[in-house]
Parts: structure tokens; C-alpha cells; sequence
């Protein structure tokens, strides 16, 4: 019987991302990170099918927190439950914040890793509409309302990784949703315009 390592994947995230900084992607191997992880490349092989995936591993745990705090909230309105939900799962951003801009860097640099990134944002949108639509939202609306949030998502992610200040992930959503707003009843011209 196969035993279980505890943190395994943990380690092997962690220790990618050192590595990754250090070396570069391409120049990393999976014996780089097992090394660097303490564990073997057999042993990561139980845990990640790939390289690649120990980018996007995280990705099924987010979703699930964000599905979690999409059923448990209180407002009735989809997008603000969306946003809400948004904003709870960005405290795993702020608290590896290093890791978390370095990963994010390591994907935008590699075409292979852009359509895996849409398709782990697709699910999480079908997932957020789904749960939606178990709140009683009418379908339209919880599919609009979780595209949308998805945006708002990737535009936060991308701003809360190119500012120098240390606002929170949540402070990154709230700003990209009131553009969003401003956008959609065209007051644009009131957006301070991005240096």
C-alpha cells in the first residue's frame, strides 16, 4: 500500500516556486523539485501528473472556497454574493504573496500554460453559476453573474500582482468591480487613468 506523505503537495508547490525563481521553468526539472522538496520524483509523480500541473494544483482548492462562500452567503444579489466570494478566497493570495506573483508571472510567460489557465477559469465560472442556480438565481442571471466574476477575478489577480503597495487581493477586486461598473453605464471618463 501506497503511504501518504504528509504536505506532500505543499512541499512540492513550494519548493517548484523556489526553484522556478531560481532557475527559470524550462531550465527546472522534476528531480530539481523533488530535491528541493526533500522527496523523491516518484513521489511527486503520485501527486502531479506533470510539471505544468504543480502550477495549477491549487486551482481545484480555491474553487472549492469559493463555491463554499458562494452557498453560505447571506446577500441575495449573484454578482455581490460572486465578489464576496471572491474576496474571501484572496486571503490565500495575501498570505503567499511572493509565491503567488511568481506563479502568476510563470504562466503569463509560457503560451503552453494560457489555454490550461482558461480552462481552470471556465470551470470555476461553470461551478459558480451552477451554485448560483442552486440559490434560486434564474439561469441567465447566475451565468452572467459568474462570467462576470470571473473577469473581475482575472483583472483583480493581474492588478494585485503589478502594485507596489501592499493592498490586499480584496481591495484589488472591490476596485476592479467599480470600474466594471463604471464601464458598464459608461462614466468612464471619471477613471483615473493607469500610469
Amino acid at each position: 500500500m501506497v503511504q501518504k506523505i504528509e504536505n506532500a503537495r505543499e512541499r512540492f508547490g513550494r519548493a517548484a516556486i523556489e526553484v522556478f525563481r531560481d532557475r527559470g521553468y524550462a531550465e527546472t526539472t522534476v528531480a530539481d523539485i523533488a530535491a528541493a522538496a526533500g522527496l523523491t520524483e516518484r513521489t511527486f509523480f503520485r501527486y502531479f501528473i506533470d510539471k505544468p500541473e504543480v502550477l495549477f494544483w491549487r486551482a481545484d482548492e480555491l474553487e472549492a472556497e469559493i463555491i463554499g462562500a458562494v452557498r453560505e452567503a447571506e446577500d441575495a444579489r449573484p454578482l455581490e454574493v460572486v465578489v464576496s466570494a471572491l474576496e474571501t478566497a484572496g486571503n490565500f493570495f495575501d498570505a503567499n504573496r511572493a509565491d503567488v506573483i511568481a506563479r502568476q508571472a510563470i504562466v503569463a510567460a509560457n503560451a503552453e500554460f494560457h489555454e490550461r489557465e482558461l480552462m481552470k477559469m471556465r470551470s470555476l465560472a461553470a461551478a459558480i453559476a451552477t451554485t448560483l442556480e442552486e440559490r434560486a438565481i434564474p439561469t441567465h442571471l447566475a451565468v452572467m453573474a459568474a462570467e462576470v466574476g470571473v473577469l473581475i477575478w482575472r483583472i483583480a489577480i493581474d492588478r494585485w500582482c503589478s502594485d507596489g503597495s501592499s493592498a490586499d487581493f480584496g481591495t484589488h477586486v472591490r476596485a476592479s468591480l467599480k470600474d466594471l461598473v463604471a464601464v458598464a453605464i459608461d462614466q468612464t471618463c471619471d477613471l483615473p487613468s493607469e500610469k
